[in-house]
């Protein structure tokens, strides 16, 4: 079938609205004017109302071995009392606050959500911080801000290690383990399990309501050490109702089943995935892949094992899942046969690769799919969303409802704020920083920038435009918008480069790092070594000739790409240049290749 012609999935999706007032100075407010479902009590009686629903249901199932250990929704909510007795009895508090050092697991949910329904704010700290020497800086930035009473962590091997390097005193610190080592005291993880839950636990959720704190979320830090973002069961309550006020209800034949690599020490998985897929009485299976080229292989296994209904990734992974589609036909036929909903986000999608995973969708089901993205933070959970069958893949949405969302000119665009019951109250142990990122009404400033894909018809939604902090200059004082660039710079080379980085901060022009799609390069020059494939003119050549079109059509300074370098080593996640989430961190790739961004400006070279 045609896929320009090929009708769209009905998933239950409304028709996009918004309503728009105009201020005498540029401002712009959006609101949506549906309204939100019902917000539920807290995040924790969901839980407690779908363990009642569908007791012996997977909630989260995690590899050992070539099996997957399994977490009912009961077994998840008896073990959660255990560990909130266990905190309780140990005189947790918010003063004492958890922070777990291990990556998403079934202990790190009953940890994390035993602390939730104790009242006990706990932080996932990203599992770089502690296994990377040199983010030992960041780990104890955020311990200090912390302070915590208690630390998780499963395994002991870098605990040592990090007493050594980090200047935090981890001596009236309980430490929770599920190893033993004779040289650090810790608990012993089994003997919390084995805690019998008093009516102390039901004393706690019985106090819960929407101002409770549930988590202190870290930003990436990847423009300066992480700050602590203050998370409370409302701004949870507030997502989920506004998402169920965007869609009918669903007649689902099966509950969702994801396959998730994101790591829990940020937002998308840790927080309103978990919160998501607990509400629609889902299974989360957690991924051992990684979207990069040494891991991705694990992430094919596993799909072929879990058979998820959703998929959901930054455009690297889904770059690497189409490659795999496209190339194995018996995998592809697996994947839809199971399929029912796809998501993306982190980083912009290039025109090109949905293309492609909209001509899979139509070969193996006959529809296009309404793939779903939206624009939130660390800070915004609910902010815009595209919730709408769409034909441009730069829209990322439209205002939630109950959320507003105020546009300030920038250039030729606009900062995006947000006012919403699912924005934080603010950062931990910073007034000042909370003061300075809310403006004079109460918005949220978000550093993100967006336009309209059509300013005459709002209707059609809202598009990223870069982070602002992302907008540099050339020596002429033209402003680059690096993000647009970047997804440009994709799709005019598509399918042959998979990311790029833009580059030329005081320099006379825009010039690119790129990181080729070895596979589509690899058949293109007949070759397999990554060296070999980079060196080769067929390559170098049938990408210069995507960059040169592009250039037809955007020949101002700001938009034209004089120069190239194809990069052979991938992104490299313990100088920062790929993050938890999998998208490029543009400031750390420059800084740890500042040799071929030198080279990229030296006179005389090609």
């Amino acid at each position: 079938m045609d896929i320009e012609n090929a009708p769209y999935m009905n998933q239950g999706g409304l028709a996009p609205r918004v309503d728009i007032d105009r201020r005498a100075n540029g401002e712009l407010i959006l609101r949506c004017p549906y309204d939100p479902a019902p917000l539920t009590r807290s995040i924790v009686h969901v839980l407690l109302d779908r363990a009642k629903q569908h007791p012996d249901r997977t909630l989260i199932a995690e590899k050992q071995g070539d099996d997957w250990k399994l977490l009912s929704y009961q077994d998840a909510v008896n073990g959660c009392r255990k560990v909130a007795q266990w905190l309780i009895s140990h005189d947790a508090s918010i003063q004492k606050p958890l922070a777990i050092l291990s990556g998403s697991s079934i202990n790190h949910f009953l940890m994390g959500w035993g602390a939730i329904f104790a009242r006990v704010p706990y932080v996932p700290v990203s599992v770089s911080y502690s296994t990377v020497k040199g983010a030992f800086p960041k780990l104890d930035a955020v311990l200090t801000r912390v302070n915590p009473g208690f630390i998780f962590s499963e395994t002991l091997d870098c605990m040592e290690e990090i007493q050594n390097q980090i200047a935090f005193d981890l001596l009236p610190v309980q430490l929770i383990s599920t190893e033993t080592n004779e040289s650090i005291q810790s608990v012993d993880w089994q003997s919390v399990l084995e805690t019998e839950a008093t009516d102390q636990v039901d004393a706690s959720i019985e106090q819960i309501d929407h101002d409770t704190v549930t988590r202190y979320m870290f930003t990436s830090g990847s423009t300066g050490m992480p700050k602590g973002v203050i998370h409370t069961h409302g701004m949870n309550c507030q997502m989920l109702a506004a998402g169920a006020g965007l869609r009918k209800a669903a007649n689902m034949t099966e509950p969702p089943r994801v396959l998730d690599w994101m790591p829990w020490s940020h937002v998308g998985a840790g927080v309103m995935r978990i919160a998501t897929m607990i509400n629609s009485g889902g299974s989360i299976y957690i991924d051992t892949g990684k979207p990069i080229p040494a891991e991705f292989a694990k992430t094919i296994e596993n799909i072929k094992s879990v058979k998820p209904t959703s998929f959901a990734g930054a455009p690297l992974g889904w770059s690497m899942l189409v490659d795999a589609l496209e190339a194995d036909e018996a995998f592809a036929q697996m994947f839809y046969a199971n399929i029912k909903t796809m998501q993306a986000g982190s980083a912009a999608m290039p025109n090109s690769l949905a293309k492609r995973i909209q001509t899979l969708n139509v070969k193996h089901t006959g529809f296009k799919f309404p793939f779903g993205t939206g624009l939130a933070s660390t800070e915004v959970q609910c902010g815009l969303t595209r919730y709408w069958p769409c034909e441009n893949p730069d829209v990322i949405g439209l205002p939630t409802p109950s959320t507003e969302i105020k546009l300030v000119p920038f250039g030729d665009k606009y900062e995006i704020r947000v006012r919403s019951k699912g924005t934080t109250p603010g950062y931990l142990k910073d007034p000042q920083k909370t003061r300075d990122s809310f403006d004079e009404e109460g918005f949220f400033k978000m550093g993100d920038a967006v336009r309209f894909a059509n300013e005459a018809v709002g209707e059609e939604g809202l598009c990223f435009a870069g982070r602002v902090a992302e907008e540099f200059k050339l020596v002429t004082g033209t402003w680059v918008a690096a993000g647009t660039l970047r997804s440009e710079a994709v799709a005019a080379a598509s399918p042959l480069v998979r990311d790029v980085v833009v580059c030329g901060l005081n320099q006379h022009y825009v010039a690119l790092l790129v990181w080729p799609n070895l596979i589509n390069c690899g058949n293109l020059c007949g070759q397999t070594n990554p060296e070999a494939i980079t060196r080769s003119t067929k390559v170098i050549e049938a990408i210069r000739r995507g960059f040169r079109a592009h250039n037809k059509s955007n020949s101002s300074s700001s938009k034209r790409i004089d120069r190239f370098i194809l990069l052979q080593d991938p992104p490299d996640p313990g100088f920062y240049e790929i993050t938890d989430k999998g998208y490029i961190n543009q400031a750390a790739v420059q800084e740890h290749r500042h040799e071929e961004v030198a080279r990229l400006f030296q006179e005389g070279s090609d």
